[in-house]
């Protein structure tokens, strides 16, 4: 869901802004730069800038289905789950393939309890329910809503950053880093007609989003995804997507080092997949038979459904789950489609309505047991036998940046030569380090929260090289 801002009484810009020197400024508006502002505020800071390209806030954030994987054992328990740090670090490495800068996903993993608080106390509301995510691994994701959790996560952050004196400029492009004397002391910026804006600032924060639009950028790290992949924040390639590796490029022509740079997730997103979390659907494939753990990580399943013909496949649910806000519009499109019985859904499908029965009544066996001898499927929400049945087709699209800039504990960024570069620090899919080879469900949003808490407060106490 999109939204501008306008519905807040707080001031978004005023002129002369170029004439400040800021506390801290931030380039981009998700999650990861709004909680950098929230904390920086918290601080002790006074003079915020956040700085956004597109004309609207929240970037991909806003447009996120909004799971956050954390520990959390006071609703836990109640639901009968145990966890703890030690096993959502070992679950990150190992969806990362031990890949991960094992000092920063323990840093994710063990401050992930701490920040969901954090959250609550700037106005957060959790369902109680606990999810496990796909790619997840295991039930400790939490979410506000179904329909908005994204949005609900951007326009409270948005609206504690603004109530507390920070300043929000839109359509505001960054180009370059002001660097002098070795140290950044503020961003070079365009506005909408181009007109060269310089903001200089005490430290920056670059919250930027990855590199998922740029195709050139992207195909310099994985060969593979050329323009044939949407990204799923615009997969019909109609709507704005302001991930094009601004910070990236900024901070390499200064020197940053890059981390993971090569591992780009892809994911079944915007056809027929209504769920976000494990063991209320299925995928089969062209003839009807499944052919992967649905609860894998990202890496299995898209490898999996880039051996399928076509590279595409059938998701299926049933009235039983609890779908997102996509629903409608895809019923509407004709993306997704309903059927009142297997049969039914076979014809429509042109799939031979043998194999999909025994398909689903092997499935629903399966679910019944709590254990899948084909896929070693772990979790099963439910079984998928109560009509309609609710199907798609689904393809894969380029999803998030597991890799880029790379940043130390402290939010830092490192330059290539292993040193850190002063007043520069750097959160969220514009980073690199925890997540490894691949992300594990959930973790997006909470590394951006955890890292952008950092970066708030490391940016605030810094007082010049």
């Amino acid at each position: 869901m999109a939204a501008t801002v306008s519905s807040f009484s707080f001031p978004l810009w005023a002129n002369g802004l170029e004439d400040e020197i800021w506390d801290v400024i931030i380039v981009g508006s998700g999650v990861a730069g709004l909680s950098a502002a929230c904390s920086a505020l918290q601080a002790g800071s006074k003079r915020i800038l956040i700085l956004e390209k597109g004309p609207i806030v929240g970037g991909h954030s806003i447009l996120s289905t909004g799971y956050v994987a954390g520990v959390d054992r006071k609703r836990q328990k109640k639901l009968g789950i145990a966890d703890s740090p030690e096993l959502m670090l070992r679950n990150m490495l190992d969806i990362g393939g031990h890949e991960n800068d094992f000092e920063l996903a323990k840093i994710v993993c063990y401050q992930s309890e701490e920040t969901i608080y954090w959250l609550e106390d700037l106005g957060i509301k959790w369902e109680e329910r606990i999810f496990q995510t796909v790619a997840g691994l295991h039930p400790r994701s939490h979410i506000t809503s179904p329909v908005r959790a994204g949005y609900d996560y951007v326009m409270t952050l948005l609206k504690f950053a603004l109530s507390k004196g920070a300043v929000l400029k839109l359509n505001t492009r960054a180009t370059d880093l002001i660097y002098e004397n070795g140290s950044v002391k503020g961003i070079l910026a365009t506005d909408t007609n181009g007109l060269s804006q310089k903001y200089s600032g005490k430290a920056t924060i670059l919250a930027t989003g990855g590199f998922t639009a740029n195709v050139e950028l992207r195909k310099k790290y994985d060969p593979r995804l050329g323009q044939e992949f949407p990204t799923t924040a615009n997969p019909f390639g109609s709507t704005f997507d302001g991930a094009t590796g601004d910070g990236l490029l900024m901070a390499q022509r200064i020197g940053a080092a890059t981390k993971d740079a090569e591992y780009l997730q892809l994911i079944p997103f915007w056809g027929g997949r209504l769920l976000d979390y494990v063991g209320g659907d299925i995928y089969v494939n062209t003839v009807g038979k499944r052919f992967v753990n649905e609860g894998g990580s990202w890496k299995e399943v898209s490898e999996a459904i880039l051996k399928q013909p076509e590279r595409e496949i059938w998701a299926i649910t049933d009235s039983q789950s609890q779908k997102g806000a996509s629903l409608g519009i895809k019923l509407m499109n004709k993306v997704i489609s309903k059927a009142d019985s297997i049969e039914e859904m076979a014809v429509q499908m042109k799939v031979p309505k043998k194999i999909l029965k025994e398909t689903l009544e092997t499935y629903n066996h399966y679910a019944s047991e709590g254990k899948d001898p084909l896929f070693g499927k772990a979790l099963f929400t439910q079984t998928i036998d109560r009509p309609p049945y609710y199907f798609g087709k689904e393809k894969l699209g380029v999803h998030f940046c597991c890799g880029g800039i790379k940043l130390n504990k402290n939010a830092e960024v490192v330059s290539t030569s292993g040193s850190i570069i002063p007043g520069l620090y750097v959160c969220g899919e514009a980073s690199g380090g925890p997540h490894g080879h691949d992300r594990m469900g959930g973790v997006a949003l909470m590394s951006a929260f955890v890292f952008g808490r950092i970066a708030g407060k490391q940016a605030s106490a810094f007082r010049g090289a």
